[in-house]
């Protein structure tokens, strides 16, 4: 099979995109030969088609949602039609909801998107025990992925792995077709992100994370009733992120946005 492809760059969270139509049958072992091809260190593989008439379409490894690959994607549209700005309807896997992206031609390759993320199915404080002690998390239900972020003094020095190891054990027993887990310094601004897919069976300590913080807009915008607006840094990069709540505090609208490096696209074969 010869299959056509380019990196995406989404504020770290380096993604491949395919853009060979692919069975959704041969999308997690596919991905899998093409996490594995030399030179590319990708977190991620999103399957994109683009049809007239019809929003852009992604389908991710594990049928899971994707903010920073549903802006790739948007980006990747803007760079095919030549232009220096647009608005792009984006479809992606795990969300019933079509989403609107707007992007801007920044350079050669370089792009800046930002798009408005689906409504939490729920958003909920839940409290899990951290060394015998109750912790507080947010649990937020989104489609396609649910986020657990814990809001810490300072990430400094946080084991992150006894966290997740938590986190796993917590969640033992739930259907969750993907869950992530956010530890974030709101102080600093600064979070570090785990998704977990369960149809490919991978878990990546990401660069970034879209959904990832767009749960963190959600869990402050509920928690304050006030609109969120600010900068989360994370280990591959920083994305903006943004909630909008109505006048009696309710949440209305999320979004995230930063930028998007696109490579060429190359072709591989895979047997």
């Amino acid at each position: 099979m010869t299959i056509d492809y380019l990196v995406a760059d989404p504020s770290g969270n380096t993604t491949i995109l395919v853009l060979t139509p692919v069975a959704k049958a041969q999308h997690s072992s596919l991905a899998a030969q093409l996490l594995a091809l030399p030179g590319i260190e990708a977190e991620q593989v999103g399957y994109v088609s683009r049809e007239a008439g019809k929003p852009l379409r992604v389908d991710m490894m594990g049928g899971e949602f994707c903010g920073n690959a549903s802006r790739s994607a948007a980006a990747w549209a803007l760079a095919c039609d030549g232009g220096e700005q647009g608005v792009y309807d984006v479809s992606c896997s795990g969300c019933d909801a079509v989403l609107p992206a707007k992007v801007a031609r920044k350079g050669e390759g370089t792009y800046e998107a930002f798009i408005e993320m689906p409504y939490p199915e729920d958003v909920s404080g839940i409290l899990i025990a951290v060394d015998d002690f109750p912790a507080r998390f947010f649990r937020v239900d989104l489609p396609g992925i649910t986020h657990f972020v814990h809001f810490v003094p300072s990430l400094e020095g946080l084991d992150k792995e006894k966290y997740w190891t938590i986190l796993q054990d917590y969640v033992d027993g739930e259907d969750l077709p993907a869950y992530g887990l956010v530890l974030c310094d709101t102080k600093k601004g600064e979070m570090i992100p785990a998704v977990y897919v369960r149809d490919t069976d991978t878990l990546y300590w990401e660069n970034s994370c879209g959904s990832g913080s767009a749960a963190v807009a959600a869990a402050l915008a509920c928690t304050t009733h006030k609109n969120v607006a600010c900068y989360m840094k994370q280990p591959g990069g920083t994305l903006a992120i943004a909630a909008k709540v109505s006048e009696k505090g309710d949440l209305q609208q999320i979004f995230i946005g930063g930028p998007v490096t696109l490579g060429e696209v190359e072709t591989v074969t895979i047997s």
